[in-house]
Parts: C-alpha cells; structure tokens; sequence
C-alpha cells in the first residue's frame, strides 16, 4: 500500500508537471485509503487543481474541509479567482472568510480582494473595504495600500486614489505606477512625467515595464519628441528588455510626434509584433498622411496572420477621412463587407466621418442606417457631418430622431447641433436645445456654454447672449470674440468696443478673428476713424499680421464710409491682396452705394477681365447703371450677360414658424401651402401697383 509520504511526492509532482490526469488518479487513491479529509491533502489537493486551472474540482476539495482554519488555503483560492478573472467568485470566498468565526483576513488576503473588486469596478465597495482597512491596520501594509491605490483608480475616484498615495509613508513599484495611470487616465500629462522624476529621485525601485509604458505615452499625448527621446535612452541603459508595452509605447510616440524613420526602426526590430505595435505604426503613418503606407502595413500585418481590431480599421479610416481618400476608404468598406468583421460604434462613426469629409453624404446615411445607434458617438458624427457638409435641416432633424431614441446627448452633441441653429437663425429652436443642455446639466460646460451663447449671437438674441457671457466662469477669448460680433452686427458699434476694451482689461490676448469683428463693428457704426485705429493696433500692439480678410473689413469699413479712393489705394498698394477678386467685389458694392461710376467701371473692368463668367458683376454693374438713370449702358450689360449665357444663381430664404424651418428657392412650388403664399403675394404686389408712390425711384433690375 502507497504510503502518505509517497502520494504527498507524487501529487506535488503532478502539480508541476501539470498532469490533470495523474493528479485525478492520485486523488481517486486518497478517496479510498479514507485519507480525503486529511487538511495536508486537501491543501496539496487545492493547489493542483489550482495549477491545472481546475477551479471547480478546487472549490469541491475546499467544501469537504469541515473547519477550514488554515487562511492559506482561502488566500490561495481568492487569488487564483482573481488572477483569472473569476472576480466575483473571490468576493463570494471572501465573504465566507469574513462570516468565519475562526479566521480574518490577513495582509495576503486583502491585495488579491482589492484587485477583485478593481476588476468589477465596484465603486459602491470602495469606500466601505478602506474604512475595513484602516479598522484592521492593514490600511498601513504597502502591498495592500498599493492595491486600493489601483481599486480607486480603476473606479475612477482619481482624486482619493492620488491623495492615498500622497499620504503613504512607504510606497512599493505597484503604488507608483498605480498613480501614473491615475494622472495619464485624468489627461494631466506633465504630471505624469513630474511624478516619473520624482520616483527616480526619491524610491529605491527602478521603472518597470509599466513605469516606462506610462512615461512614454505621456509624451506621446504631449508631443513632446525631447522627452521622449530621453526615456529612450534611459529604458537602454537600465537593462531593460524592450517588451511588447514598451515597444509599442515608443511607437505611438515617435508616430505622434512626426519621427516616423525612429518609429519605423523600433517597430522593425519587434520580433512578435502585437496588434497594439500595428496599430501605432499606422496611426503614426496617418498623422503624416501617407495612407498608402498605412495600407502597405495593414497588408503586411494580414499576411502574417495578425487579426486587426477595431482600432486598427479606425485608425485606417480615420487617415482615409482626413486626406479625403476616398478610394481607399471604400476598399477598406469592401474589406469589412466581404470578411464579414462586424462594424462597431468606432467603425461605424469612422466610416461616416470619411463619406462626409468626402462629400458623399448618401454612402454616410446609409452606414447609419445599419450603424448601432446606443452610442451617443453615432449620433454626434452624423450631426456634425450634416453642420459641416451646410445641410442644416437635416441636421435639426436628426437632433430630433436623438431625442426620440433615449440616448442621453452630450457636450459634443450640443456644440455641433448649436451651430445648424446659428446658421439657419433659428431661434426658437435654439432656445429648445438650451433648455435640453439644463435637462442634461451642461451648464458647467464652458464649450456648451460657448456654443450657446454664438447661437444667440447670430440669432441676433443679444439680451439672451449677454446674460450667458455674464454667468460665464472663465470667458477665453472665442466668447469675448462672440460677444463683440454680436454686437457689432446688430449695429451697437458703442456696446461692442467696450465689451472688447474689457477684453484687453481682463488680459486676455485678443486673436485676428477678434480684431475682424472689433473692425467688423466699426464698419456696421460708420465709425471710420476708430476702425482704422484698430487695424493699426492689432499690427503695433499685438503683432498680428493681417489676413485678406482683414483687409477685406478695412475695405468694407472705407468704402461704407466713402472713402473709395484711400480704400482702392490700400487694395492697389499691397501686393499680397492687389488681386484678390474679393476684396475688388467689396469696393465695387461700395462705388455702386455712393454712386461713384468712374471708380466702378474701372473695377468691373479688372473684376471682368479675372473672371468673365461671374454673372454677379455684371449685375452688380447692371445696378449701379439702373440707379444713376444710364438705362442704354445698364440694357448693354444685360446683353452682354444674355450673350455668354450667363445667370444669377437662384436664391434661397428660410422662416422658422413654430419651431419648423420652412425654406424657399426662386419660384419654388414645392411647399405645400404654395398656392397660398403666390396668392398674398398676388396681393401684395396689386396693393404696391394701386400705390405707385411708395415706390423706390432707382429700382434695381436685379436683387
């Protein structure tokens, strides 16, 4: 018969070769020698089946110890739970622990129970298990402060799990690198790098895999190549082998900050590529441009058998969308279609943004159509998408199919939607998204806030913006800038240059869009002298180079003012704007509005001789002819126009009526209430012939 010393040997045996099958014979044979409540089998027992991943068969040696009183056996099941994920099964055993009127549990105990309840991201357990802690004492044990360090991370109670670490007296390699994924998850880079220093001054541990991962990412979302160039040198020098993390971290890095040659080189030398390093090397490649390498790479990576991720077709899109490679896109479309890879919010989104950057806004609606829409990301492409490609409306709408779906919108979803309000000067509506952005408690948002307050802007509600720019926390410089636009285009000149004098008080730095609306006002106020004030100021005191269109105000400004002759000396002396067809289109407008016939054919002479196919020249032309009573030189425009078959383009108008946009093309029928507004207009227009008086005497002939 086996003596116990043997079957002891032999099972240990079976535990490192790992031999399931041994191991269950050896346990059939201390059944039957009556040995199967021995506690020195049963715990030999557990960790075999432990070893073998045999978790259950583990759990039922562990129910035939009558009094389990030895805390190993139970630290050792908690563990191997939490090391294969198997999270709430080692709460459940730590639970049992607790109710044990025998045992408590110990310093070894509480690490793998923290890492438990981090893996479930039990934040209701958070603050009960520390207070368990400092009761016990083990809240002073550095492996267990560092793993609840790790449980308030994970939970994203980032502030109590910094201010933990703050408060260790002694700190392990798990707590630092615990608090750098805290900092880098809060997006506070620098203090990441700040921390990644004071570590190697002050502990007596090295930067690990993780440390240096950490690091190096840091860089990579601060851009800063210096930096990370210096980590580099410090991970060769350590000793350090270069890991799959550590690789692939200095791959995103060199990728981000425009160092491809280096990325491509420390990429190449990655003996087992990970999907992660593939995905860096080609979002690297994206960034620049070069969307044929990022194809190359992604061809490379299917033939050595690496399956992509999501990410890695994001990114493929993402570079596609941004270079409006459209080709290439609906390769990668046909890619995911024949290979049937199922298409995720990120897919999805990425697919989208590409048809709409491309201007195929059809293909973009259909990815919607089939997308999942339980992501508010979805739905925040597909508005932005219809913002940018200037279909306003259907942006509106689809805001309204958001609301009616249940998916709660958000500080992206208010700030594209507001700006289809702004451009349709629908404020009714706008005011509706307002009172959603207090339903979902956005006012803190200082970019919602923003959007909201250029809506009211444009809309022309300006009591409405005031009293938002007011209640703003910190105004930067785009909401001075809106608030001086919307006073500036409602013709309170006055308003406006105060606003932006205490702009300059508040010593925030004006910008050149905030000097166009500052001169913008000018011009709306006929404030001549001061608007030409500013158009110095802007180049003396903040050395800010003016741009065509800031020329274009100062020339909008003169010629408003009548100063045609100093507006066309400006425009005929500097070099950079001589040309420009614009700028000679403002000047032209403002000839035609003082009547200045010989600076205006001159003009339209340049503007002509540019480009003989702009219809609008010959009208504006046409105009200044009409008003001046030169009937005989406006009827030789016309037909010039008729002769190179030129027209206007047609116009559109829009009203919002009870919440609803109703807009109009020139002899538009397709309204449903048509007949009735040709009808009043009928009517007007019979009023008008009945009262020729209240007529214009220099009627244009064109609008």
């Amino acid at each position: 018969m086996m003596d116990t010393r043997t079957l002891i040997s032999l099972l240990k045996t079976s535990t490192t070769s790992k031999s399931l099958k041994q191991g269950k014979t050896l346990h059939q044979k201390i059944i039957t020698t009556g040995l199967q409540k021995n506690i020195v089998f049963c715990k030999t027992l557990i960790n075999f089946y432990l070893s073998c991943h045999s978790y259950e068969s583990a759990k039922q040696v562990f129910q035939t110890i009558e009094n389990p009183s030895d805390i190993t056996i139970w630290n050792g099941l908690i563990s191997a739970y939490t090391k294969n994920h198997m999270y709430n099964e080692a709460i459940d055993m730590y639970k049992s622990l607790r109710l044990n009127p025998y045992l408590k549990p110990d310093s070894y105990t509480y690490p793998s129970v923290l890492k438990a309840f981090s893996g479930l991201r039990n934040v209701n357990e958070v603050t009960k298990i520390h207070t368990r802690l400092i009761k016990s004492g083990f809240g002073f044990d550095v492996v267990v402060a560092s793993a609840l360090v790790g449980l308030y991370a994970k939970c994203n109670r980032l502030d109590c799990a910094t201010r933990l670490f703050d408060e260790m007296s002694d700190r392990d390699a798990a707590s630092w690198n615990n608090v750098l994924s805290c900092y880098y998850q809060s997006g506070k880079y620098e203090k990441v790098l700040e921390l990644f220093e004071e570590m190697k001054k002050s502990s007596c541990f090295e930067p690990d895999s993780v440390t240096y991962t950490t690091a190096l990412s840091a860089c990579a979302r601060l851009l800063d190549l210096n930096r990370g160039r210096e980590i580099h040198l410090e991970v060769k020098r350590s000793g350090l082998e270069l890991d799959g993390f550590i690789s692939s971290a200095l791959v995103e890095m060199y990728g981000k900050c425009g160092c491809l040659m280096m990325a491509r080189e420390v990429f190449d030398r990655i003996p087992n590529k990970s999907v992660v390093s593939w995905n860096s090397m080609i979002s690297g490649f994206g960034l620049r441009g070069d969307v044929r390498s990022c194809l190359e790479l992604f061809r490379r990576m299917n033939s050595e058998n690496v399956v992509p991720t999501s990410t890695t077709i994001s990114s493929l899109l993402i570079a596609c969308s941004r270079h409006s490679k459209l080709q290439e896109g609906k390769f990668l479309h046909g890619y995911l279609i024949r290979n049937g890879v199922e298409i995720d919010t990120f897919i999805s989104s990425s697919l989208m943004d590409l048809y709409f950057k491309c201007g195929r806004i059809p293909m973009a609606e259909q990815v919607f159509e089939s997308a999942p829409k339980t992501d508010i990301i979805t739905w925040n492409v597909m508005i932005s998408g219809y913002v940018s490609a200037g279909s306003n409306f259907k942006a509106l709408q689809i805001f309204g199919d958001l609301r009616s779906s249940g998916v709660r919108p958000d500080a992206v979803t208010f700030t594209s939607i507001l700006p289809a309000c702004s451009q349709s000067a629908a404020l009714e509506i706008g005011k509706e998204i307002h009172q959603s952005v207090v339903e979902n408690r956005l006012e803190s948002s200082e970019i919602v806030m923003a959007a909201l307050l250029d809506m009211y802007a444009k809309c022309g509600a300006i009591d409405e913006a005031r009293k938002i720019f007011d209640e703003l926390l910190e105004k930067d410089c785009i909401s001075w800038t809106s608030m001086i636009t919307a006073y500036g285009s409602h013709g309170k000149s006055a308003e406006a240059l105060e606003i932006f004098s205490k702009m300059e008080e508040s010593k925030v730095k004006p910008d050149g869009v905030t000097f166009l609306a500052v001169i913008s006002a000018c011009s709306h106020g006929g404030l001549v002298d001061e608007g030409c004030h500013y158009f110095d100021h802007m180049t003396d005191k903040y050395g800010i180079s003016p741009t065509v269109e800031h020329y274009s105000c100062l020339i909008d400004l003169l010629g408003r003012g009548g100063r045609l002759y100093e507006a066309y000396e400006i425009l005929d002396s500097t070099p950079t704007i001589k040309s420009d067809v614009g700028l000679l289109s403002t000047l032209f407008s403002a000839c035609t509005m003082h009547g200045d016939i010989h600076l205006g054919e001159e003009i339209a002479r340049q503007l002509i001789e540019k480009d003989p196919d702009d219809p609008s020249t010959y009208i504006v032309l046409s105009n200044m002819y009409a008003s001046l009573g030169k009937w005989r030189e406006a009827r030789q425009v016309r037909l010039k126009m008729q002769k190179l078959g030129l027209k206007k383009s047609p116009g559109c108008s829009w009203i919002e009526v009870d919440k609803k946009i109703h807009s109009f093309l020139v002899e538009d029928i397709s309204h449903p209430y048509s007949g009735m507004i040709f009808s009043c207009l009928a009517d007007l227009f019979r009023h008008m012939d009945e009262n020729e008086s209240t007529m214009p005497q220099n009627l244009h002939l064109y609008g």
